[in-house]
């Protein structure tokens, strides 16, 4: 009892391990956002095409986050953890190692495959492998490495795209994720659950009504953030004329103040939920709407920077809605943010793709705007609702 007491007390480590572990699986499902017009030229392919390698990514982590628990039963959290770390490094080399579209995108599709068991599994590892009091505390730390993949690790990827090439890019972050599986093998103590999931979970989660909006407005706002955001390079070059070696900066910028919208979003969060949900898909609308007027680098890198601080709070408050109201559902509706968070991710890319291969970069950011609006309509009719 004591070795059991003295192992989750030194969960710490692990718990750092875990926010590099999401910080690489982010990066690496969003990466071809900073770099997307430098493959599209290299393999000779349209920006519609390339992009979706973020949709098939996104949609298979979907899969996997509704499936692993499911799937999986009691097998040792820490290495299923540790083979996702793996194959995520195996696919992300023979993404850069591609030399046609086709090789591109099936590589983007495996890496899917372990981005969502990660995403899946996260949550309960981390809040094992601490003293039950420091549960909640070393979730939210693990889970600011999804963030900080916005803030840093797209921003960096796409300087390696631009500086050397987006293979260079690639490879660095195959070999960052071998790393991280490396010290989660060490680091990460062995979780086993006696319990097994199941499906009646989802079902009482989706019936609880504040869940079952939150679930919604993700799903709506996350495609509406993808949409935009995949094509973001593009943009950022027709609308307000910057150049390929400049993006990585905007994103960091974006990066930068989405940063302080994922802190700053908290003390409103808990006191307002709601109007802390409706200041990001406002301000998200206001960023998209700004950076597609925007017409100079520096009116851009405002738009953008607007568009980060609410876009970096969206998921936070999101997901604090989702947990808070869950009761004693919080794991499978945990399950269900994680599933609908990346499913919308592949939807938002793939309606750009679509869009943009039928029209232009202009109309993607339209339908963008009129997704975040749509979410605003969501949530203000739901506030009728509950107060009438």
């Amino acid at each position: 009892m004591n070795e059991h007491r003295g192992l989750r007390a030194s969960g710490w480590p692990g718990v750092v391990v875990l926010a590099l572990g999401i910080f690489a699986m982010v990066t690496v499902e969003e990466l071809p956002i900073g770099v997307l017009t430098l493959i599209s030229d290299d393999l000779g392919a349209s920006e519609g095409a390339v992009g979706l390698g973020v949709t098939l990514a996104g949609a298979v982590a979907g899969v996997m986050g509704l499936s692993t628990s499911l799937a999986i039963g009691t097998l040792d959290r820490r290495v299923v953890l540790f083979t996702a770390l793996l194959v995520v490094a195996a696919a992300t080399t023979a993404s850069g190692m591609a030399t046609n579209v086709a090789v591109y995108l099936v590589a983007r599709l495996c890496a899917g495959l372990g981005i969502g068991v990660f995403w899946a599994l996260i949550a309960i590892v981390a809040s094992r492998i601490v003293a039950h009091e420091r549960a909640a505390l070393a979730t939210t730390v693990a889970f600011a490495g999804a963030s900080g993949a916005t803030i840093l690790g797209v921003p960096i990827g796409t300087w390696l795209g631009t500086t050397w090439t987006w293979h260079v890019a690639f490879y660095a972050l195959a070999a960052f994720c071998f790393v991280i599986a490396v010290a989660l093998w060490f680091l990460v103590p062995s979780v086993l659950v006696d319990e097994k999931f199941t499906t009646d979970g989802y079902r009482r989660a989706w019936s609880i009504g504040p869940v079952r909006l939150a679930l919604l407005v993700t799903a709506v706002l996350v495609v509406a953030q993808f949409c935009a955001y995949t094509y973001a390079s593009p943009a950022l070059q027709e609308f307000a004329h910057v150049s390929p070696a400049g993006v990585g900066a905007m994103l960091l910028v974006m990066g930068i103040t989405g940063l302080f919208g994922n802190v700053g979003s908290a003390p409103i969060m808990r006191r307002r939920p709601m109007f802390a949900l409706l200041l990001v898909t406002c301000g998200m609308t206001a960023g998209i709407a700004g950076l597609m007027l925007s017409g100079t680098p520096a009116v851009a890198a405002l738009a953008m920077g607007v568009w980060g601080l609410f876009g970096g709070a969206m998921a936070v408050v999101l997901q604090h809605w989702v947990l808070t109201s869950a009761g004693p559902y919080a794991e499978p509706a945990a399950a269900l943010d994680s599933g609908i968070f990346n499913f919308a991710i592949a939807g938002g890319a793939a309606l750009g793709a679509f869009v943009l291969d039928v029209s232009n970069i202009h109309t993607v950011f339209v339908v963008a705007i009129v997704g975040t609006l749509t979410a605003t309509a969501m949530v203000l009719a739901y506030r009728r609702r509950v107060t009438a």
